[in-house]
């Protein structure tokens, strides 16, 4: 999903907007059976859409000008040329990619905790409810993280910190959806006492904080969900003596363009250097640091370019087993690139959906702690490296969290939570997967890791 990496890779980091993201509970609309909570597009519209619009418009604009002009009149032509190139391209990105994120201003996301029916419902505009049993959830899960942000041309010193306590609903088979983010412990404690209101679950606190409460009380079985209907973009098939499961990523033009950009901004600033460098005679001698640099700089953006932007993952379950074969979009490197990775379904502890920070939306395997499996091949490693970090989704009991599927959020095409749920649940009927049920009393018991 280009235009959602891309975008956060320009703003998320940023610690101006990342203070834009945190939640509040003045959002949560209280009734006297449910509440609920509607978010709007992050993206498309206010403070982000404006800093863009000055940083890339204005910045974009003056400094295509200066490096177009030295361009046209100096006698080296590759470093104007390079600058020229950089600055369209970045403010080429934020177009396209800002573009379709407007046109997905009129998605609304809502998650709502029915205490009449005891349901949790969770919808998108346009995508399909999902509707979770209440009783299913064992506890609140609290996650404390950081995020270092350092100021332009400053040292990573003198960077901005910034903490946030994450407030999950846990499932019983290990999966996790975020209800609300916190900035400091005394929002973290009135949000609790919020929520325990209306869904009196047990609190797992796995920050510093000490509040963990085992103090609960039973949730009945109320009204069946719905049925899961899955969108266009999931596709099943028989193949290979098994079910394969695809979700299938939306194409476009820009994306495409992106595609090819991307990578060749990095390979464009190598050639730049080498030029610098091999046009000065006396600068010859840093070719003896230039030419390590080098292997390692293109090594690691060939790495990033391929498995990132290129990664292809195919799933494919049996009743024996289930096959995870990874591959690349790029014909010559499909095959020196492939990997196939077949786990015993002795060894599955539980399939899960992950909705989490960011709007990141995650389909994960974990595997028991007595599995005997381990990672070493090269490749492995290389196709276990998330774009997103799901360590701190780990569980005890989880020897390996195996993130296979992850959705970008907010366009406006493509698949939903919806279909990772239903690819969940094709996974686990195909395969007779009889997962553990985790309990609450087990898992804060449980040493942290």
């Amino acid at each position: 999903m280009q235009e959602g990496f891309v975008l956060k890779l320009i703003f998320l980091e940023s610690s101006l907007i990342s203070g834009l993201f945190i939640m509040s509970l003045d959002s949560w609309i209280s009734e006297s059976d449910r509440i609920r909570k509607e978010t709007k597009n992050p993206y498309s519209s206010g403070c982000i859409f404006t800093i863009g619009i000055l940083t890339f418009g204005v910045f974009g604009s003056i400094a295509s000008f200066f490096f177009g002009v030295l361009f046209l009149t100096a006698e080296d032509k590759i470093f104007p040329g390079f600058g020229f190139f950089f600055c369209i391209s970045l403010v080429t990105i934020f177009i396209i990619t800002m573009r379709s994120y407007r046109k997905a201003s009129h998605i609304i996301r809502t998650i709502e905790i029915q205490t009449d029916t005891y349901l949790l419902s969770l919808r998108e505009t346009g995508k399909s409810d999902v509707e979770l049993p209440l009783s299913e959830f064992i506890s609140y899960m609290i996650l404390f993280r950081m995020e270092r942000s350092s100021s332009s041309g400053s040292s990573s010193s003198t960077g901005s910190t910034w903490k946030y306590w994450d407030l999950y609903l846990l499932h019983r088979d290990g999966g996790c959806i975020l209800l609300e983010t916190f900035r400091d412990a005394d929002s973290l404690k009135k949000g609790l006492e919020f929520f325990k209101t209306k869904l009196p679950l047990p609190i797992w606190d796995r920050s510093e904080l000490l509040l963990t409460d085992p103090e609960t009380k039973d949730i009945p079985k109320g009204q069946d969900p719905k049925i899961i209907e899955p969108s266009p973009w999931v596709k099943t098939e028989y193949k290979d003596q098994g079910t394969k499961i695809e979700i299938i990523e939306p194409k476009s033009a820009g994306k495409t363009f992106i595609t090819i950009l991307v990578p060749s901004l990095f390979y464009g600033a190598w050639f730049a250097i080498l030029h610098s460098f091999l046009g000065n005679s006396e600068n010859l001698i840093f070719l003896i640091f230039f030419i390590p640099f080098s292997a390692i700089f293109l090594g690691v953006v060939t790495v990033m370019t391929i498995f990132i932007l290129f990664k292809k993952t195919e799933i494919i379950a049996n009743s024996f087993e289930l096959k995870l074969r990874y591959s690349t979009r790029i014909p010559i490197l499909s095959s020196l690139l492939y990997k196939e990775r077949s786990i015993p379904i002795t060894y599955i502890r539980n399939v899960r959906t992950i909705r989490m920070e960011k709007d990141n939306q995650i389909l994960c395997v974990a595997l028991k702690s007595s599995n005997g499996l381990r990672q070493r091949n090269f490749l492995d490693i290389l196709y276990n490296v998330q774009a997103v970090n799901i360590s701190a989704k780990q569980l005890p009991g989880d020897a390996e969290l195996l993130g296979i599927i992850t959705l970008g959020s907010w366009l406006p095409k493509g698949p939903g939570y919806n279909d990772l749920v239903f690819a969940e649940n094709v996974l686990e009927s195909v395969m007779n997967l009889r997962e553990e049920s985790l309990t609450f009393s087990e898992l804060a018991s449980s040493p942290k890791k």
